[in-house]
């Protein structure tokens, strides 16, 4: 559920290279930031809309552990400010002579309309189109028999890494202690896992 964000939800002229994973972490850490500055302990707005461009830089640069602002600028491929620029759910303002950013916000409950879009995977290349999944979507892979759930979270990245990302977390899932699930049904899910996922043949050679 949820509005798509242009070119039916695939961020095609997103200028940043969502296939590597620092790309991944540094949106996701972004996003994370957001909503400690924005929303209160119960998910809702606390009334701050916008942040500060420099600081929120300079704060990323720190608790993701670059050296300094040189090496944090090569990770974003230039200034953080091209970095929001670069990001299609992000917008920025300018007063007082500084200049301010916001992640758009999701339209009111009462506008929202359940739609479905669907992205044809032809060649491997098509696995490194960019898409926005909304907190409140889920992916389906029919040809699979594959589901990613909603999990309140936005998430932009490559197709080929939201698959392998919710390969991951199923198989850490699988694993852990206190599940409630017989290791029949664990061994079941993981031949799932290699059989229908890591086995594809674009899944493979785009991986590799």
């Amino acid at each position: 559920m949820g509005i798509p964000i242009g070119n039916n939800g695939v961020l095609q002229h997103a200028k940043i290279d969502m296939s590597h994973q620092e790309m991944a972490r540094l949106v996701e850490h972004l996003e994370q930031l957001w909503q400690g500055y924005t929303r209160d302990g119960d998910d809702n707005p606390n009334g701050c809309e916008w942040l500060p461009v420099e600081q929120v830089g300079n704060l990323m640069c720190q608790e993701l552990g670059y050296e300094d602002e040189g090496e944090f600028e090569d990770a974003l491929k230039g200034t953080f400010n091209d970095f929001l620029d670069n990001l299609p759910h992000v917008a920025k303002k300018v007063e007082n002579n500084r200049t301010y950013f916001q992640i758009k916000p999701d339209p009111p409950r009462e506008q929202w309309r359940p739609v479905k879009m669907t992205v044809k995977i032809n060649t491997v290349s098509d696995l490194w189109r960019v898409c926005l999944k909304s907190k409140f979507a889920r992916i389906e892979l029919p040809e699979l028999e594959f589901e990613i759930s909603a999990d309140g979270k936005r998430h932009v990245d490559s197709i080929y890494n939201h698959i392998a990302s919710a390969v991951y977390n199923l198989g850490n899932y699988v694993q852990q202690p206190g599940t409630g699930l017989s290791d029949d049904h664990k061994n079941k899910i993981m031949d799932t896992v290699r059989g229908k996922l890591v086995s594809q043949q674009w899944l493979g050679q785009a991986g590799g």
